[in-house]
C-alpha cells in the first residue's frame, strides 16, 4: 500500500511540476495563434486535441498502470487531399517507483506536436518524366 501511495504521489507531482505547466505554456501559444484545440481532463487522465488543417491529434497522459505513466499520441490525417483517412498511434510509458525529470513532460510535447505538423507542409510535385528521357535543364 506505501508502494501504491509512493506512485501516486509521483504522478500527480510529475502532472503538477511538468505536464500541467507545459500544456499551459502550448496553449497560450495556440490561443494566441488561432489554432482550435481543446484540453480535458477526467480521472486520472489529461486529454489535449489540436486541429491543424487537415489533421488533428490526440494526446492523453494516464496512471495506466499502478506504477507507471502513459502519453498516448493519436495523429489522424483525414480528408480528400490525403486519400483515405490514415491514422497513427504511438505510445510511451515510464516508470513512477522514482520522480521523472520535468525534461520528460517536454519531450513527450515536442514529440506530439513535431509528429502532428509533420505533413503539414510538402513540397511542389515533381514534374513526370517519361522513360528514356533527361530532366529539363536547370537554369546555368
Amino acid at each position: 500500500m506505501e508502494r501504491q501511495q509512493d506512485y501516486n504521489r509521483n504522478y500527480v507531482d510529475f502532472l503538477k511540476n511538468a505536464v500541467f505547466p507545459g500544456v499551459d505554456a502550448l496553449v497560450q501559444v495556440m490561443s494566441k495563434n488561432g489554432i482550435v484545440h481543446r484540453v480535458s481532463t477526467w480521472g486520472n487522465q489529461l486529454s489535449m486535441r489540436i486541429h491543424l488543417a487537415w489533421r488533428w491529434g490526440e494526446l492523453v497522459v494516464m496512471q495506466s498502470h499502478e506504477d507507471a505513466i502513459t502519453f498516448e499520441h493519436h495523429i489522424i490525417t483525414e480528408g480528400e487531399k490525403r486519400g483515405d483517412d490514415s491514422a497513427e498511434d504511438h505510445s510511451h510509458q515510464y516508470d513512477l517507483k522514482d520522480e521523472l525529470p520535468l525534461t520528460v513532460a517536454i519531450g513527450e510535447l515536442q514529440f506530439f506536436m513535431t509528429r502532428l505538423a509533420l505533413d503539414l507542409v510538402e513540397p511542389p510535385p515533381e514534374p513526370e518524366i517519361p522513360p528514356g528521357e533527361a530532366p529539363p535543364a536547370g537554369p546555368a
